[in-house]
């Protein structure tokens, strides 16, 4: 999930409009944050990431103090991602479903991850006004400082601050994915059952490993993050019983994440390369540590070049010693 730099004023007055400008900034940030998080709504929206484009339908609610979400696909196979609270439940088109972590949770996920403390590694500006979906917005950029993570173009509503367009955008201010919205109900009347997790679903195997599992026992470590990166608790599953259990590690600055995961592969073959959808890349290397021979791949919202240099410095090690 850019805006134009402001021009610099030649007037006295230029460090204190520039104060004005950046609490003015927050101010909007803070107050999108919450909306986000607090109103009601639904609707629908445009969703692009790379060359796709999908049509999506969302409903949002506060229900009991709970935050209540539906994403529905709306062309193409029927996909949902439904959030109950802290519980998130990926309905598949197979009738499966598949629990996530929240910061898992789709397309509205910068959104999410929106709050009214921008990371230090970003500048955030105002940048005009505008229409999104018939409405009256206003426009803020958030910059990166350095070339290690993308940055943001925002359309907050004027009457709700809700956010109703983001962009993320490379150093050449290039879209690689938006999400637009193209009608907005504020009033939309949910209750609970809209929310209900849809009957006659076999929930796929995705099970924590206990504690004393071998795999536990290794940790995942990187030499170098770029700077305001941190790492979240590493979690180690087993997606089924013919295959290896997989670690994810995840970082995150605020608003970037990319998670680098571990599979052991023994001495098989292994395919080793870089992809990339819209803003998001997949970096792929064959490591060979003290412990074994791994497969470790990096996903996430970050350049190639940061990708790159993150999986280089990637290491397993027996966390026992």
């Amino acid at each position: 999930m850019k805006l134009r730099a402001l021009a610099l004023s030649l007037t006295l007055f230029a460090p204190v409009a520039a104060l004005a400008e950046d609490s003015q900034a927050h101010a909007h940030l803070q107050a999108m944050s919450q909306a986000n998080r607090s109103l009601d709504y639904s609707g629908r929206f445009l969703y692009q990431f790379g060359a796709e484009v999908s049509t999506m339908e969302v409903s949002h609610a506060v229900i009991n103090g709970e935050e209540y979400q539906r994403l529905t696909h709306l062309d193409g196979r029927l996909v949902e991602v439904l959030r109950r609270g802290d519980e998130v439940i990926c309905v598949h088109p197979d009738r499966s479903l598949t629990r996530m972590q929240k910061s898992q949770a789709g397309p509205m996920i910068l959104a999410q991850r929106l709050t009214e403390d921008v990371p230090a590694q970003y500048n955030i500006l105002v940048d005009g006004d505008g229409r999104v979906a018939g409405r009256h917005v206003t426009q803020l950029r958030v910059a990166p400082l350095d070339t290690h993570r993308y940055g943001y173009r925002l359309w907050m509503d004027n009457e709700s601050s809700l956010l109703l367009k983001s962009e993320v955008v490379d150093g050449s201010g290039v879209a690689l994915e938006r999400v637009e919205f193209v009608s907005l109900d504020l009033e939309p009347n949910l209750t609970l059952s809209h929310f209900e997790i849809p009957e006659s679903l076999r929930e796929s195997e995705l099970q924590p490993l206990s504690e004393d599992h071998q795999s536990t026992l290794m940790s995942v470590e990187a030499e170098w993050l770029p700077a305001g990166f941190e790492a979240a608790d590493q979690d180690w599953r087993s997606a089924d019983g013919r295959r290896q259990p997989v670690a994810a590690q995840g970082y995150s600055d605020g608003l970037a994440a990319f998670t680098v995961f571990v599979e052991a592969v023994g001495k098989g073959a292994v395919e080793e390369g870089v992809s990339r959808v819209g803003p998001t890349v997949a970096v792929s290397r064959r490591l060979t540590a003290p412990s074994g021979a791994y497969l470790i791949t990096l996903v996430g919202e970050v350049p190639q070049a940061t990708a790159e240099r993150v999986i280089e410095g990637i290491s397993v090690r027996d966390a026992r010693h």
